[in-house]
């Protein structure tokens, strides 16, 4: 009879514990399938993420060589644009004007240079500032500006706004500087305002005043064409 009972007792405590880690194995079994779809979820956004990035990187790729390509078309028109201004107001087609673009710390910089064969056969790099004085370096800041003016994007409307133009080119290119102007302004429908103390400059306007100061008042008048000193 006790051994009966004993036997019962442990029957019972063996199908408590059975059920107990039957219990216990569901959780886990319920756990499991969570951490299974977290994981499922995790994985799934990786794959997004790198997707993502793929794409990023293909994106940057294209801007970089869209970068590249339109960097290198401004260069080539405004490389142009000044070696014209060059050639027309100093009468040289000797001379040519090259901008030289250099990766710095990944970031594109760009150097001026002038090239001429002096009437030699070997072509010469040298700075403007070196070329042939400071007429060079007004010729070629006046093209530049005007290049960039017209290359920015959105474009600028208005005028070109130009404080002593030329004032270091001599006396024999004023004329040219005063027809390149004129050109400039008509072949990109733009209207020059400028100030000048060089008659020929003035001459070139459609209009052009003269402010005197006299006695600390400022009087203005017409200017009639260039006058004799």
């Amino acid at each position: 009879m006790g051994s009966d009972q004993g036997m019962s007792l442990d029957l019972t405590q063996l199908d408590a514990a059975m059920n107990e880690l039957r219990a216990r194995y569901n959780r886990r079994l319920g756990e499991q399938d969570a951490v299974l779809r977290k994981k499922a979820q995790i994985v799934e956004r990786l794959q997004e993420k790198r997707e993502e990035i793929d794409k990023l990187q293909q994106v940057k790729i294209l801007l970089q060589e869209s970068s590249a390509f339109a960097r290198e078309q401004a260069r080539r028109q405004i490389e142009t644009m000044v070696s014209n201004a060059l050639q027309f107001i100093f009468g040289n087609t000797d001379l040519e004007f090259r901008v030289q673009i250099e990766e710095v710390r990944g970031r594109a910089e760009g150097e001026f240079l002038v090239v001429s064969t002096y009437g030699g056969d070997i072509p010469v790099e040298t700075r403007p500032q070196d070329a042939r004085g400071g007429g060079v370096v007004d010729v070629i800041s006046l093209a530049l500006r005007a290049a960039l003016l017209q290359a920015n994007r959105p474009a600028l409307d208005g005028p070109m706004i130009l404080d002593e133009p030329g004032k270091h080119v001599s006396e024999e290119y004023s004329r040219p500087v005063a027809e390149f102007l004129k050109q400039l302004s008509t072949a990109f429908g733009r209207q020059i305002i400028m100030v000048t103390h060089n008659q020929h400059l003035a001459s070139s306007g459609d209009s052009s005043y003269i402010v005197e100061m006299r006695s600390g008042k400022s009087y203005v008048r017409v200017f009639q064409g260039v006058e004799q000193a």
